[in-house]
């Protein structure tokens, strides 16, 4: 059920950086939390130039939203949030300064993938068995 949007510059990300974010995107979720890698969804928006502001002037800062299912301990999100801040940072070189890490809890029974309601945290290995 996570799903991370990573909203950039248009042209700032490559098609190899893309994969490699993903990869650790992925990577830091599930070392955090212990779900299994298909159960992360990770996006990539471009913004064209002009429609991001910060202090009411244009800014090349990037987001990266992260909707997570409720449940996970503030040491476990803030963890999260450290992780993603650094790899970002090391992988695309962009300041700290110029980025914005956000995770917004949902319900679970709120979530649908694939046709199946998301379990609760510590019930996804009966949605793995059911799904085969």
């Amino acid at each position: 059920m996570p799903i991370y949007q990573c909203i950039s510059p248009a042209g700032f990300l490559g098609e190899s950086i893309r994969g490699e974010l993903a990869g650790e995107i992925t990577r830091i979720h599930c070392a955090a939390t212990g779900i299994p890698p298909s159960f992360v969804n990770v996006m990539f928006l471009d913004l064209p130039e002009g429609r991001y502001f910060v202090a009411g002037k244009p800014a090349a800062h990037s987001v990266l939203h992260g909707a997570i299912r409720v449940g996970r301990d503030l040491a476990t999100r803030q963890r999260i949030l450290r992780d993603l801040s650094r790899m970002w940072t090391r992988l695309t070189g962009q300041p700290e300064e110029e980025l914005l890490i956000s995770l917004w809890e949902n319900l679970p029974e709120n979530a649908m993938e694939a046709g199946s309601i998301f379990p609760a945290i510590g019930q996804e290995q009966d949605r793995l068995n059911k799904t085969g």
